[in-house]
């Protein structure tokens, strides 16, 4: 982000893959930025994934999206937390809508950063479907930062940031200063 224009709110997008977010640190231990990536079934109904981001400025967020997958199914809810678990914003439960293509969410605009974030998402069921990119270890996604909670949708007013047990996936989602579609 060193390479930003100070001030000002310029087209970003940040998701788990990108330079802000998990990027260098999936690249640098499995040796591409994006693994391996399919349309698969949420692992857990209720559980939300939390992907760590760092912001060196502060963005004003106006969207966010997912790339479902080949079945939709349920509701989705994203949303974005602080460092110490605290929502800042959420979609609300939304129903998840249309096969294999981008969903955007409108969310109120809201200014984000400097700091450590977490963007958030949560299914309601097992049979809807988001496009995933796969860790090749459990040890790899924790040590990336990412968390997961059980129980958590809709998204909670406090997260509570439990270490990757199961799953080694990474949603397709993201934050973004723009609408996408």
């Amino acid at each position: 982000m060193g390479d930003w224009p100070v001030g000002g709110n310029y087209p970003c997008t940040i998701h788990p893959y990108s330079w802000e977010s998990m990027g260098p640190f999936i690249a640098h231990v499995q040796g591409t930025v994006l693994p391996s990536i399919a349309s698969a079934v949420w692992p857990t109904a209720n559980k939300a994934m939390y992907m760590p981001f760092w912001l060196a400025q502060p963005i004003i967020v106006v969207k966010l999206f997912c790339l479902n997958g080949a079945a939709v199914s349920g509701n989705v809810d994203m949303g974005i937390y602080d460092a110490a678990g605290t929502k800042i914003v959420s979609t609300g439960s939304t129903a998840q809508a249309g096969i294999s293509v981008i969903q955007e969410f409108d969310i109120a605009d809201t200014v984000v950063g400097p700091g450590l974030f977490y963007l958030a998402i949560a299914l309601d069921n097992t049979t809807g479907t988001i496009y995933r990119g796969f860790f090749l270890s459990l040890p790899v996604a924790s040590l990336a930062g990412m968390a997961h909670q059980l129980t958590a949708f809709p998204l909670p007013a406090t997260a509570t940031f439990a270490a990757v047990a199961t799953n080694t996936t990474i949603p397709i989602c993201a934050l973004t200063t723009r609408s996408v579609i």
